[in-house]
């Protein structure tokens, strides 16, 4: 009887622990989900930019031989036309280049190169089969 009811207490005290975590962990996805989720549209947020230290070795190797070969006089900027024809080799469909193109609407006279690196971070997700989001920039390509 007394193995019975050690049993009986050992499974009820395992029981109650259990519940506590469900219950803490009810709390902290109950808060994750209600966390203010940003779904501003773009256009007030400007458009993404990346920082050089936010990149792979491997990225920022090309990335910047890339930004040199479409900046080759230092201007620090690229016009809108040297992006499309950049854009045009990157072998993506229309509708997933549009939704890239979306993120830097306010840039009207073209690209910095903060901003260039985060498109190509967005191209790179998108040429990998990823569901293109404001939030993939900062997903590295490690």
């Amino acid at each position: 009887m007394n193995k019975l009811k050690s049993t009986f207490l050992r499974t009820h005290s395992t029981r109650q622990s259990d519940d506590r975590r469900s219950q803490q962990f009810a709390k902290k996805l109950n808060a994750a989900q209600f966390q203010s989720y940003d779904n501003t549209p773009t256009t007030t947020q400007g458009p993404p930019t990346l920082h050089l230290d936010e990149l792979t070795e491997m990225e920022r190797t090309a990335y910047q031989s890339w930004w040199k070969d479409l900046d080759p006089f230092s201007i620090g900027h690229l016009d809108n036309e040297a992006v499309l024809k950049f854009l045009r080799g990157c072998c993506l469909p229309d509708h997933k280049l549009e939704q890239i193109l979306r993120f830097f609407e306010d840039t009207v006279d073209g690209l910095d190169e903060l901003q260039f690196y985060a498109m190509l971070r967005l191209i790179a997700h998108a040429q990998n089969g990823r569901t293109i989001s404001r939030d993939m920039v900062f997903l590295g390509g490690r």
